[in-house]
């Protein structure tokens, strides 16, 4: 079974019935293990805060748990494998997702194709 991590506006689209998620990466979702960064929670909610997002993070959390997708803490050993990462993406959410990733041998599921730079296992949709 496929291990997926969620990319922050993957989980959005997800939660919404966003038509952007399309119907292979619904499938490819209900199909595998999924999990959901804390660093993906901390984003919605300094977004939600800022009134770009009409969704919070307790609401990102609860349908995650509704839907089977599994919490993935940001642990030291995450944080220590963001220094290690060339320069490829200014975004320290999206980072972390990469480094956690690598570290906890995750497909990460997302539609920006500047992580791909990174290479390793990213699905892009």
């Amino acid at each position: 079974m496929p291990r997926l991590l969620l990319d922050t506006h993957v989980m959005l689209w997800w939660l919404t019935a966003h038509p952007r998620l399309v119907p292979d990466a619904r499938a490819l979702i209900a199909d595998s293990e999924c999990y959901l960064s804390a660093a993906s929670v901390w984003e919605v909610a300094i977004k939600f805060k800022l009134g770009k997002l009409p969704v919070g993070p307790d609401d990102v959390t609860a349908a995650a748990l509704r839907g089977g997708i599994l919490a993935l803490p940001i642990t030291q050993e995450h944080a220590i494998a963001t220094a290690e990462l060339p320069m490829l993406h200014p975004d320290p959410f999206d980072r972390m997702l990469i480094a956690q990733a690598y570290r906890e041998q995750l497909r990460l599921l997302t539609n920006d194709a500047r992580l791909a730079l990174y290479g390793g296992d990213i699905h892009l949709l």
